[in-house]
């Protein structure tokens, strides 16, 4: 019989070299912090093309999903910015979307960090109150959600249109290995994105925590011409098709679980933009003029920094930890890809949904491991807490 131990954990990651990250940026050139173009962000950016609408992705959350998404505003009526555990007591408002870039003074390490202690689970970081409409609620309505979803479209060469379909939620809920949790943070932020060649679908990329999976169009799921898009209980990782999914280490060890829960549909709740990715400049959809766009240029953290060693909330084995840092924004997660996949140079657009089972496990060696190391140098293992 295989006994499953802390120290075999410890092993096999020290073998493999292998490290989970959660919410990281891709590697390579990262947008500068600054805010933009701000004497052009208040023009709009035209309307949205058809096809960016037409196509937009439909997306299942988990039947039994607790933590729904999240309303960006809201969100930050929750949080205060800490700079090094320390909150920015100079501030004396609070933060909104059309002011959140003013912390770029800071640096990149702000984290907007959580009021309530993330283990009680507040309504407002469940999302309670964003549940999408049911069937049977009114047809016009269902799917809707009072938390927006983010629709941003860049055009880039070669008749190229990439349509990037954004959804927040206020907190992601880690997995579990051998009943110990790794990876949970407030704030999160997971995408799916739909490159069109002269308004034609070619290809679509599901963000899943740190990389992702992209298919040729035709050979996803689809309700009428739309895709369909499943979010994973508690990580909110995208996956193309329901069921469970092994990821990261072997032997099944590990895994994301989707199903045919409520129906999100961001197209009936969105902010939309335009977004020119050579100028940095973010403009809204004449459909949403009065979209804000300010939040998008805030480098930070959109959720509490990891928690210290001595926290009761934490704790870490085989250098994997039970919490850690909340995600960057949409404007990190490179709009500006040459490929569909947002980890370029290992991008493999698979013609077939069950191409994803010839893939073992996850490598995440290479990507930002900013999570990971934070606490270089502590020993690999520590009691779990109470």
């Amino acid at each position: 019989m295989f006994l499953l131990t802390k120290q075999w954990l410890g092993a096999w990651f020290s073998l493999s070299g292998l490290r989970w990250v959660w919410d990281g940026d891709t590697t390579g050139t990262k947008p500068a912090l600054g805010t933009g173009n701000k004497g052009l962000e208040k023009a709009t950016g035209g309307f949205v093309p058809h096809f960016v609408i037409d196509y937009a992705p439909y997306v299942h959350l988990y039947s039994e999903e607790i933590f729904l998404p999240g309303d960006i505003g809201e969100h930050l009526e929750h949080t205060i910015p800490y700079l090094n555990y320390t909150p920015l007591t100079s501030l004396h408002t609070r933060q909104s979307l059309t002011s959140l870039s003013h912390l770029n003074r800071f640096g990149p390490h702000v984290y907007l960090t959580s009021d309530d202690d993330p283990e009680t689970q507040p309504s407002w970081l469940r999302g309670d109150h964003n549940r999408p409409v049911p069937i049977g609620h009114g047809e016009t309505d269902v799917g809707a959600s009072t938390a927006p979803g983010i629709i941003i479209w860049t055009e880039k060469e070669n008749n190229v249109t990439d349509a990037f379909y954004f959804y927040f939620y206020s907190f992601n809920l880690g997995n579990t290995v051998a009943g110990w949790r790794f990876g949970n943070h407030v704030g999160d932020w997971e995408h799916t994105a739909v490159r069109f060649i002269d308004g034609v679908p070619q290809s679509i990329f599901y963000s899943e925590h740190s990389g992702g999976v992209a298919y040729e169009y035709g050979a996803v799921e689809k309700i009428g011409i739309r895709p369909v898009c499943y979010s994973a209980v508690g990580s909110h990782a995208n996956y193309a098709r329901p069921g469970t999914h092994y990821y990261a280490i072997p032997f099944h060890l590990l895994a994301d679980h989707t199903d045919k829960g409520p129906l999100w549909d961001v197209t009936k709740n969105s902010y939309m933009y335009n977004y020119d990715v050579d100028h940095d400049i973010l403009k809204p959809s004449r459909d949403t003029p009065g979209a804000p766009v300010d939040w998008f240029h805030f480098g930070g953290r959109w959720g509490d920094m990891m928690y210290r060693p001595g926290d009761r909330r934490q704790w870490v084995i085989a250098g994997q930890y039970h919490y850690v840092h909340g995600p960057t924004g949409p404007k990190f997660k490179n709009l500006a890809r040459k490929e569909i996949c947002q980890n370029e140079g290992v991008c493999v657009v698979r013609s077939s949904l069950t191409e994803e089972a010839e893939i073992p496990f996850v490598t995440l060696e290479g990507w930002d491991g900013e999570d990971v190391d934070e606490w270089a140098g502590l020993p690999d293992e520590k009691e779990k807490r109470n």
